[in-house]
Order: structure tokens, then C-alpha cells, then sequence
């Protein structure tokens, strides 16, 4: 179900509609958004409980995938080892000159050891290559049978969202700061869902993506704090880009970005081709801007130049393409 359907499924404005609401629609809102939470939380836990079911794939294959990055990084050490001894050895030429023949003959043993690589080490990167290609394949069909809870999560959370968004903005003019603080909290959980159905529909939680995710937390907490301004310590280049956007649908939810973590569509992040990954950007487009951190590469079809995440084209008050500017930004 594309977004733009699912808005209009469950009857509620698109991200560029604009809703005549006011101070005494308030109630109103906040009991529809605490409705539909709670909808997307209980929602959001039959799934974690289906994701339980097979809770062996995911140690498996986050057994497999440490081996095999240990299997890799011992070839390359052993490929490097290799590389260093194809050149000349001025200790083998001293031993040569200075050594009996006992000594002489182990250093000409040891430089053909290190010319070799052990073809055990390319069997284990191999063999383990194999069993994680087919733990993907089996962690693909069990995700599959998982997307269609998967889709009503995110279905009644684009509600929620949509729905606190409207409730914001008249908080935010009746300067309610009770009411604002309620739909912080309201924000949080659904944050949480979001999390929880990324984790659930991530196959496996690697060193490297739990370490990307630990990286990249504090800059998108700071560039989502930023609003439509620029985030806290950095400033425009001067380098704008512009072209087409589109945005990542619930099929990508889990997936590894290019980063190593994995997309959560709640989170302000997107892809690109060109810019380096842990580039910020502000994206401007339909009178409003957002920033976001590229994490990821993409999009392949057409021209288009990013992806960014729902949270991103939803700020800016899109489905399907859009056309954007893009600001480069610098730390200060």
C-alpha cells in the first residue's frame, strides 16, 4: 500500500494538506492520536512477538557473521603478510651473509611459509560466505511473512503522525506548554514503535550496525531537534544541488544502510549517491526544509538524487517525488 493511499484509507490529510483546526479541536486530537498509538503499540507488539518465533535465525546469523568477519580478517592479514614479503628482505640477505647454514635455511623456510596463503583461511571465508547466504535467504522469507503486521504498524503510525502533527501545531500557537509536553511523550512511543518494528524486521544485529546506530544517534537526535532550521554546529557551505526526491517505503524498514545501520523510517536520515556518507544536508521543497543525514546510498531509478526517510518527505509534505534543493552543510 503506497502512503498516499493509506492516507487516504484511514481519512486522514496528506502531509501537504492543511487542516483548519484550533484551540478547541485540541481535546479532539489528543483523544484520536492516544487512540491511534495505543493501536500502533499493541500492533507493534504482535509483531515483536511473530519476530520472537524464530529468534534462533537472528543468533545465528549474528554467530555466523562475527565468524566470518574473524575468517576475513585473518585472510587479509595473511594477504598483507604476503604482499610485504614479495618485497626485499634485508634481514634474509644479512642471515645470508652473517648466519651458519641451520639459520640460513629457516629464513629461507619462513619466506616461503609467508608466500603462501593457507588455503584453509580462503576455505573458512568461503564455507561461511555459503551458510550466511543461506541463512539470508531463509531470514528473507521469514521477513516476508512478517511485512504484512508489518504495514499495519507503520500504516497506523503515518495516522499517529499525521494526527500529532496537527495537534503541535495548534499547541504550539495556543502556546499550551502542558499540552506540548503531553505530545512529547506521545512522540517518544511512537518513536519507540518505530524502533521496535526496524529491530523486528532487522535479521541480524551486527558489531558493525549497533555500532553505526551508537554513532549516528547523537547527530540525528541534534539535526531532528534543529526542526526546519539549521542543526546546532553547522552551517551552509554554499554548495546547493537540486533534482528530484523520492522516499523509502516500508519494504526498506530493517534493511542495513549503506552506514551499516538500519533504516528506521521515523528517523531523519536518506540516501545518496555522491556526497559522502555522515554528510548533513538541509532539503528544501513545497515552502518548507528539513535537514538529514546521508547514511545511505541511492536512490537507482531515474535521476533522482535522494531518498529520504518517511519522517523526512513527510516534514516535507510529500508522497511519491518532489522536486528539492538541497543545501551541503559544514560543521562549524
Amino acid at each position: 500500500m503506497t502512503a498516499a493511499l493509506t492516507v487516504a484509507v484511514l481519512g486522514v490529510p496528506g502531509p501537504g494538506a492543511t487542516a483548519d483546526v484550533g484551540s478547541r479541536d485540541l481535546p479532539r486530537l489528543q483523544a484520536e492520536l492516544a487512540a491511534v498509538t495505543a493501536q500502533a503499540q499493541q500492533l507493534g507488539a504482535a509483531l515483536d512477538a511473530a519476530a520472537a518465533q524464530d529468534g534462533g535465525l537472528r543468533v545465528a546469523m549474528e554467530r555466523l557473521a562475527t565468524q566470518h568477519d574473524e575468517a576475513q580478517a585473518a585472510l587479509d592479514a595473511r594477504a598483507r603478510l604476503v604482499y610485504m614479503r614479495t618485497t626485499p628482505d634485508p634481514l634474509a640477505s644479512l642471515a645470508q651473509g652473517l648466519a651458519g647454514p641451520g639459520v640460513r635455511r629457516l629464513v629461507q623456510q619462513g619466506s616461503v611459509a609467508a608466500l603462501t596463503v593457507d588455503r584453509s583461511l580462503i576455505e573458512a571465508v568461503s564455507q561461511e560466505s555459503v551458510q550466511v547466504r543461506a541463512l539470508r535467504a531463509r531470514a528473507r522469507a521469514f521477513r516476508a511473512r512478517l511485512q504484512a503486521q508489518a504495514a499495519a504498524v507503520l500504516a497506523a503510525q503515518d495516522r499517529a503522525r499525521a494526527l500529532l502533527a496537527q495537534a503541535q501545531a495548534v499547541a504550539e500557537r495556543e502556546r499550551a506548554a502542558a499540552e506540548l509536553a503531553r505530545l512529547a511523550a506521545q512522540q517518544a512511543a511512537l518513536d519507540a514503535v518505530s524502533a521496535s518494528v526496524t529491530l523486528a524486521l532487522t535479521p541480524a544485529q551486527t558489531e558493525r550496525s549497533r555500532r553505526a546506530a551508537a554513532e549516528q544517534a547523537p547527530l540525528v537526535a541534534a539535526i531532528e531537534a534543529a526542526g526546519s532550521g539549521y542543526p546546532a554546529g553547522y552551517h551552509p557551505t554554499g554548495r546547493l544541488i537540486t533534482g528530484t526526491a523520492s522516499w523509502y517505503g516500508p519494504g526498506f524498514v530493517g534493511n542495513p544502510t549503506a552506514s551499516g545501520a538500519a533504516y528506521d523510517p521515523e528517523r531523519l536520515t536518506c540516501a545518496n549517491k555522491e556526497l559522502p556518507l555522515g554528510t548533513v544536508i538541509r532539503v528544501s521543497a513545497n515552502g518548507r526544509a528539513v535537514s538529514c543525514l546521508v547514511n545511505d546510498r541511492g536512490p537507482y531509478v531515474g535521476d533522482r538524487i535522494l531518498d529520504m526517510s518517511r519522517a523526512g518527505s513527510r516534514a516535507l509534505g510529500y508522497d511519491g517525488l518532489a522536486p528539492v534543493v538541497i543545501e551541503v552543510l559544514s560543521p562549524t
